[in-house]
């Protein structure tokens, strides 16, 4: 072989090693990062579907009169009754003794040592036209503090995010991935959690995910552990990812698992139309749904049974949006999404 046919040979040897190793720009982010559902209301029993609600008191719904009674469950072990403080009571005294007697039942069977006492605050709303109390999902009053700790977790490296593995970015690999990170110490790392739909995200999860949880830390926890569910979002550039914009009547459409005992719903109670922003996180945990301006306790209901709908999604499509937040407007509109019964 000639001088020049050896430089040429090496040339094409360069072109073929550099284009083998150029891979499509991408980006990995740990976009999301969202205080994990409490335990102590997750385990609370009876399971809210067996729970029920207070009964209203005869002589003020005779009288046509509502109410709205506020109050604190103070659990001070796993098998205890709560200790029932009334933080507002607007209303009939017979009301507050219909809430002490509803809650009286109510346990936290998971409660560890660490969290007590278990403070979960409820808002009980007394609409005499319906002859209905409405109760809001519980409210977690350590919660609030959690947030805060959550503030401070960072990698022990400095990094800010996992790396996109070069076979992910090769084969175009893309998706969201959820993790749960379980902190129990202020040097230790969180036991890790993932969850991801198609093989690609799966791979990413273990591949990517998994090893850069291992480096963080929450050097700011005291005390009881903290749970985080984060959102890592794997994203070719320039891919179109996540939610359309969509009604609030498309994406009822898009659920699998609409009839439920007990889904009739009328917006037109709950000040329709109104705005709420659904984070989706079917089927590992229920979507979070939060109010846009004034939080309205009838919508509590509905937001509830919201929470639990699962997407019929194609894996590539689950991997798109699990994580991702839309914002429906319900309109006034009247629902009865019963199972009918078969003849």
């Amino acid at each position: 072989m000639t001088g020049r046919s050896a430089r040429s040979a090496a040339r094409g040897v360069l072109v073929v090693t550099l284009l083998g190793a150029i891979v499509p720009v991408a980006r990995a982010q740990a976009t999301d990062v969202q205080l994990a559902p409490s335990r102590a209301v997750a385990c609370m029993t009876p399971l809210p579907a067996k729970r029920g609600e207070p009964e209203y008191p005869f002589v003020p719904w005779k009288r046509g009169e509502g109410g709205r009674v506020l109050v604190e469950l103070v659990f001070a072990g796993s098998d205890l009754a709560p200790e029932v403080v009334v933080i507002e009571n607007q209303g009939d005294a017979a009301m507050v003794r219909a809430v002490k007697d509803h809650v009286a039942v109510f346990r936290v069977p998971c409660a560890e040592s660490a969290e007590l006492p278990i403070r979960l605050r409820q808002d009980y709303v007394f609409k005499p036209d319906q002859r209905k109390v409405t109760g809001t999902t519980p409210a977690d009053a350590a919660d609030s503090g959690r947030r805060r700790v959550l503030k401070c977790m960072a990698a022990n490296d400095g990094s800010k995010s996992p790396e996109y593995p070069i076979w992910a970015r090769r084969e175009e690999a893309q998706g969201n991935v959820l993790a749960r990170l379980r902190f129990t110490a202020p040097d230790l790392p969180p036991q890790v959690t993932v969850y991801a739909s198609s093989r690609g995200t799966r791979l990413l999860a273990e591949d990517a995910v998994r090893p850069w949880a291992a480096k963080l830390r929450l050097p700011c926890i005291e005390g009881a552990a903290v749970d985080s569910i984060v959102t890592f979002v794997f994203r070719m550039e320039n891919a179109a990812f996540g939610f359309k914009s969509m009604s609030f009547l498309q994406f009822l459409r898009l659920a699998k698992n609409l009839e439920q005992p007990g889904a009739v719903f009328d917006t037109q109670s709950m000040g329709c139309p109104f705005d709420v922003r659904l984070s989706y996180l079917q089927p590992h945990f229920p979507n979070r749904l939060d109010q846009f301006g004034d939080v309205e306790p009838a919508r509590q209901p509905l937001l509830d049974w919201l929470s639990t709908l699962e997407l019929n999604l194609k894996p590539a499509q689950q991997d798109a949006v699990l994580g991702d937040n839309v914002t429906l407007t319900v309109p006034c509109v009247k629902l009865n999404l019963t199972p009918k019964e078969k003849s």
